[in-house]
């Protein structure tokens, strides 16, 4: 049998190839011949083709980095090594990852051994033993949550936790030790791919299995304190990212025990569940009754601010939440007899901030049937007439030596107040609530319209571009419209221009993809209010279509919707979409010929 060189070299001698100076020679392409001397791997290929597909594929990897832009996402700030030294961070990160140190000292990630594989994660309750299986004491609990306590990462308070036995714990203990890591977490401020090797940790896991399982058994070893505490700590350290259906659990939970939460905690669970866009119909429910009996007795409000957030983040109905809020404004302080409820609102208000404030009025904003209140005619004429206030007092300071003269800041109102007085404004003025003052109108359009976001093209965009493409439509990329950055622009569409927003997971609730989240609202009502239609395309329709015809049927369905004075139907995920009567019928196809003004 011949060498596979020597193969090569006789069959192109055999068939007469002129390799010296063809049009078709390497070395015009300046490739290298491919001799009997090269040495060639257990694949065939020699090492120069190694090295150029090595190349080849950097190439291409970088090309789709380029092309696809920054992903989305907050900004990661890097970390400051000021605390025990560069090298002793690594160790903590990389332990914290579950790493190991080869024996070339690098950091790699371990294959999971087939021990780790089987072992369960979560730990269900007996609750015939519920009395017994517990065996830490409550001085031993005490002496040991003062010790993690000392500690500076989360981490370091798991390992504490450890040496203790947590197999010992009940869910009392479990919630209270969750939230000693959540705040670790928060105060060493650690970055997303710790707070995922913290979740994923099977310490951690076992003890939200210990609060889910008596949170699932209805148990009162997990009192409505600790139920608040492990939702709050899930916000934390798992967010919108993981432990979804441990949440739904303990969220419904804590719909059973509303009664028995402060207002610290009632707002503690708000947030988890808004930070985590995690939609609770039954929690918020029995809330918005709970707010509409007790007229949110108690409550002080930064509290109040979280909880209005969260219902207009998630969308739940709020109307008992706005009554109670009509009852809690009117109980001023030391209320004098005479007050009436609008002097006591007055008085009520007047002790906001700035942020508080600016807060209120965009969750107000956002619910948008809550404008007619009692609680935001006041909110509203308070911060009309701190804008008058503050523009004097501005005027009165030297602009030289004053923070208050620096872009986007006026008076105590810092650039994200202004970015949300400027969306409430908008809202407010279209129902008939009279415009901010002129400067503090002009500094919250200033620090709106200046505002340094940078575009990002999804691969969800660009498909849906190109599909406009495909049927003849023109349209401008990442358009600002009314100071929003629209996705796609129609400009010559009927009637007057369609705004075309293709929202991905992010614009909805994690556990319910027909729930669009506050900011995704509010921006569509703002830009029809700008005369613009809005052709939102949700990627869960988007990816059941699977070619070009359904993709450009489904869009030619919104466009025909929007031309006919109708908004365009969402997506029948039930309806069959291929065979007789399906596909471009199903979506009344329209001539290519009328689609958009092409002259």
């Amino acid at each position: 049998m011949l060498a596979r060189g020597t193969v090569g070299i006789g069959s192109a001698r055999a068939q007469g190839t002129r390799r010296a100076g063809g049009r078709d020679s390497p070395r015009r392409r300046g490739s290298p011949i491919v001799t009997a001397s090269d040495e060639f791997n257990d694949s065939g290929e020699s090492d120069w083709m190694e090295k150029a597909r090595a190349t080849a594929n950097k190439r291409a990897a970088e090309f789709r980095k380029e092309g696809r832009g920054a992903q989305p996402g907050a900004a990661q700030t890097s970390r400051r090594y000021t605390r025990a030294g560069r090298e002793e961070d690594r160790q903590r990160t990389a332990a914290v990852r579950g790493y190991e140190m080869d024996e070339d000292g690098n950091w790699q990630k371990p294959e999971p051994s087939v021990d780790e594989l089987l072992r369960g994660t979560a730990w269900e309750m007996d609750p015939t033993k519920d009395a017994t299986q517990f065996s830490m004491t409550t001085d031993e609990w005490k002496a040991v949550k003062a010790e993690a306590r000392t500690v500076m990462y989360p981490h370091d308070a798991v390992s504490v936790f450890e040496k203790a036995g947590l197999r010992r714990i009940n869910p009392e203990m479990a919630a209270s030790m969750l939230k000693v890591i959540a705040q670790k977490a928060q105060n060493s401020r650690v970055d997303r791919e710790e707070l995922a090797g913290l979740r994923r940790d099977p310490r951690v896991a076992h003890m939200i299995g210990v609060c889910v399982s008596a949170a699932r058994a209805k148990s009162d070893m997990l009192p409505a304190e600790e139920v608040a505490k492990a939702c709050w700590a899930l916000g934390v350290i798992a967010g919108e990212r993981a432990n979804s259906a441990e949440l739904e659990v303990l969220s419904d939970r804590a719909a059973d025990l509303i009664v028995k939460f402060s207002s610290d905690e009632i707002a503690d669970i708000c947030w988890s569940l808004a930070s985590s866009r995690h939609a609770s119909e039954r929690f918020f429910h029995e809330l918005d009754i709970h707010a509409a009996l007790t007229g949110l007795k108690g409550f002080q409000a930064y509290q109040l601010t979280t909880v209005a957030w969260a219902f207009a983040h998630l969308g739940h109905k709020h109307t008992g939440f706005v009554e109670g809020l009509d009852i809690w404004v009117t109980r001023a302080p030391a209320r004098a007899k005479t007050m009436s409820p609008a002097e006591a609102a007055d008085a009520q208000i007047h002790r906001f901030n700035a942020t508080i404030l600016a807060s209120l009025a965009w969750s107000f904003c956002v619910m948008e049937d809550a404008l007619d209140s009692l609680f935001f005619r006041t909110l509203w004429a308070e911060i009309c007439a701190r804008g008058v206030h503050d523009a004097a007092v501005v005027h009165e300071k030297d602009p030289s030596g004053d923070e208050h003269h620096h872009a986007n800041v006026f008076g105590p109102w810092k650039g994200r107040q202004l970015n949300q007085l400027h969306q409430a404004s908008l809202t407010a003025v279209s129902a008939g609530f009279e415009p901010l003052p002129a400067e503090l109108g002009a500094a919250a359009d200033e620090a709106w319209n200046t505002q340094t976001r940078p575009p990002v093209i999804s691969w969800f965009q660009r498909d849906v571009g190109a599909i406009l493409s495909y049927m003849g439509e023109k349209y401008e990329e990442e358009a600002l419209v009314g100071g929003y950055r629209c996705d796609l622009l129609l400009p010559n569409a009927k009637p007057n221009g369609v705004v075309i927003e293709v929202d991905g997971p992010s614009h909805f609730a994690r556990n319910d993809r027909k729930r669009a989240l506050g900011q995704t609202r509010l921006k569509q009502r703002q830009l029809e209010g700008e005369g613009y239609a809005v052709f939102p395309i949700p990627i869960f329709d988007w990816d059941f279509l699977e070619n070009a015809e359904q993709k450009s049927d489904y869009l030619r369905a919104g466009l025909d919707a929007i031309e006919n004075g109708q908004r365009p139907a969402g997506l029948d995920l039930d309806s069959h979409l291929f065979g007789e009567g399906a596909g471009a019928d199903a979506w009344n196809r329209r001539p290519m010929s009328t689609m958009g003004d092409f002259q």
